[in-house]
């Protein structure tokens, strides 16, 4: 799962020590699973409205996130109980047989879930902090009903409360636990949170959403109307351009511009504290590495967000070549961040 929907993850992954590469990959799997609630209720619900569909949310949107709800209970769940059972493991099996049908259903299906299970065995083996799980799936859930976040700071917070659970469980997994390094790897989960914000500009427009938080947008006069403008100003293959849409263009350039200078902040302050990181700690800072080379990529494109080199075009000329060299590119640079123990 982490290899096909997570491939930066999983380059990480590779480069963690043994004794910790099993837990990392079911903390991702764990990510990969909640995070994709809130992308396949849209689908389902009809939650996409296209360019001018500007009505409420789709037909089924409330059967959907029903539906999200409850998948997201499901997972916590699941948490819950492998702790409980940590606690209770005495009263266990009187608590089984006293569950109703539907409960042992549950309980059973649970046991049976790949994920779950791999996510218990990092748990009881690491001794894993629930707080930091809780966390994850209470952010994810208050995600589902965002379409657009208010401020700046709260795409910072999503990101300390999605990204940064993920990493300071990572550094748990190889034994660190410290508040130097949860500073550190903080910052960096700041900073990937906003990235990945910007790296589902175009993915969110297609659902009806704007992944610029409100105070931007508002600022640098970017509404749904002007992505979609940018969006195909940055089509190489529209040849016909207007000042409307080379305006569009540059409002989201310079709103994308702002809000990368803020990740590259929360990302070179890392960098500049790293060295604060236990030697063991430090294959934990990798996931930097992809934000970093993002940015680069970015700032190559003149922060054109939407450029057919950065989400892909229709027709996907010459983006198998591109996404293979970026791919390549960032295994070197992991490489090297390995083998150097800095990013």
């Amino acid at each position: 799962m982490v290899q096909t929907r997570d491939m930066e993850g999983y380059l990480c992954g590779l480069l963690m020590p043994s004794s910790a590469r099993e837990a990392f990959f079911a903390l991702r799997a764990f990510n990969v699973e909640i995070a994709s609630i809130k992308d396949s209720s849209m689908l389902m619900g009809g939650r996409s409205r296209g360019r001018r569909d500007t009505d409420g949310e789709g037909e089924g949107m409330g059967d959907s996130s029903l539906a999200s709800r409850l998948r997201m209970q499901w997972w916590r769940d699941g948490i819950a109980e492998v702790y409980d059972d940590m606690d209770t493991t005495d009263d266990l099996q009187q608590k089984q047989s006293s569950q109703d049908p539907i409960l042992r259903s549950l309980t059973s299906s649970r046991k049976l879930n790949p994920t779950l299970r791999s996510l218990t065995q990092a748990i009881h083996t690491h001794q894993l902090t629930h707080r930091f799980l809780r966390r994850m799936m209470e952010a994810r859930e208050k995600d589902l009903e965002v379409m657009q976040y208010e401020r700046y700071r709260d795409v910072a917070q999503y990101g300390e409360d999605t990204v940064s659970s993920v990493l300071y469980l990572s550094l748990e997994c190889v034994g660190v636990r410290d508040d130097q390094s949860d500073l550190v790897v903080s910052d960096i989960g700041v900073g990937l949170g906003l990235i990945t914000s910007l790296r589902s500009t175009a993915f969110r427009a297609t659902q009806g959403e704007c992944s610029i938080p409100f105070d931007l947008a508002t600022k640098h006069s970017v509404t749904m109307d002007t992505i979609w403008s940018a969006w195909n100003a940055s089509n190489i293959d529209i040849v016909t351009e207007n000042e409307e849409s080379k305006s569009a263009q540059e409002a989201l350039r310079d709103a994308t511009r702002e809000l990368a200078e803020m990740a590259a902040f929360h990302l070179h302050r890392a960098r500049e504290n790293q060295g604060t990181v236990p030697k063991e700690g430090r294959p934990c800072l990798l996931p930097a590495v992809c934000g970093l080379q993002y940015l680069n990529a970015l700032e190559a494109c003149n922060f054109d967000v939407l450029h057919p080199s950065l989400v892909g075009s229709s027709e996907g000329d010459g983006d198998v070549g591109v996404d293979r060299s970026r791919r390549l590119n960032l295994m070197l640079l992991l490489g090297r961040a390995w083998l150097t123990g800095t990013f």
